[in-house]
């Protein structure tokens, strides 16, 4: 019984541990100019390495972006795809839309980008005689969903080791110029821009 006893504390230790984490993790977009250790990058692709993955798959990879140049680069990018998408926006809607997309390039400070990316690949779909529209867009949202668990891990191990980061997809609106910038393979999606480093405050 003390055996057991002492197996429970120390899960309920693991839990507690987990709880903060969660619980102080927050969102952030700008970073004190210091540089995040090797080391520490390859503890969180270790942990992130470690997530559940839509059958099984480990087809998907993490970018990681230390160069400061590229990353304003992409900044500068996704400013690019932004304005060009502002001249398509209503025009009484233009303001409101340069308030909510300035967010989408606050990453220019970080030490580290990370860069989850996956390939969708096709199973049922291939096997049907007849494709469906639905099948191949349930195939889809699995590795969406699976990427999307490799972002938490990403997140919370950031967290754990007194770093901060933000979960960020309105980067993506320049997917492709990204994309051609990092030289991801052919035939991979990018999950989200996972920017991280140390806070400013």
């Amino acid at each position: 019984m003390e055996h057991f006893a002492g197996v429970f504390n120390k899960m309920t230790s693991y839990y507690e541990n987990l709880k903060t984490i969660c619980l102080s993790r927050r969102s952030v977009r700008k970073f004190a100019p210091k540089i995040v250790p090797p080391e520490d990058i390859e503890k969180i692709k270790t942990i992130a390495y470690t997530s559940p993955y839509a059958s099984n798959r480990k087809n998907w990879e993490l970018v990681v972006v230390t160069d400061n140049t590229q990353i304003r680069n992409i900044v500068d990018q996704v400013g690019e795809r932004i304005n060009d998408l502002k001249m398509k926006v209503r025009e009484d809607l233009q303001e409101g839309f340069s308030q909510y997309a300035a967010h989408f390039t606050e990453f220019g400070t970080a030490p580290v980008l990370i860069i989850p990316t996956f390939r969708i690949s096709p199973g049922l779909s291939v096997m049907l005689s007849d494709p469906e529209e639905n099948v191949a867009k349930w195939e889809r949202d699995n590795y969406v969903k699976s990427i999307s668990c490799v972002a938490m891990l990403v997140l919370l191990a950031v967290e754990s080791l007194g770093l901060v980061g933000c979960y960020m997809t309105g980067p993506l609106l320049a997917e492709k110029e990204i994309g051609d910038m990092i030289n991801i393979k052919k035939g991979r999606n990018i999950g989200a821009i996972i920017p991280i480093g140390y806070c400013q405050w």
